[in-house]
């Protein structure tokens, strides 16, 4: 008899204990959101900080080129609202925001804008908080 099956429980198991999903925000306490951008990744991914002007620097750490934008979360395409976004950053190059960014509290998307990097993966949530 095959301990496939048992394997694949085993496995599966051990997925759910380890908490398999989005990862939890890490709270920012200043002004400045600090991320590393990839391929195809923004890091850190989910971001917690407190309402009002918000810097953005992203450094691209990968072999691509990259932005960071602040958008809303909408399920209609067509009504995607941008709050700020840095210029293009070439491999090893820091961007700052095009323009000052205050955020009210609510969820917003991160994202990179280039190409198709946002379908691979390469976005998040950035949770603003009285």
């Amino acid at each position: 008899m095959s301990r496939l099956p048992a394997l694949f429980a085993a496995v599966g198991a051990a997925a759910l204990a380890a908490g398999c999903g989005e990862p939890a925000a890490v709270t920012i306490s200043g002004s400045t959101l600090h991320v590393k951008l990839d391929e195809f990744r923004i890091q850190p991914q989910n971001v917690r900080m407190k309402a009002g002007r918000i810097h953005l620097v992203a450094v691209d750490t990968g072999k691509l080129t990259h932005n960071l934008t602040v958008e809303s979360i909408t399920s209609d395409p067509t009504k995607v609202k941008t709050y700020g976004r840095t210029d293009t950053a070439h491999p090893g190059q820091t961007v700052h925001e095009q323009a000052p960014l205050v955020l009210k509290p609510g969820r917003y998307r991160l994202a990179c804008t280039i190409s198709n990097h946002d379908n691979l993966g390469q976005y998040g949530t950035l949770i603003v908080t009285k």
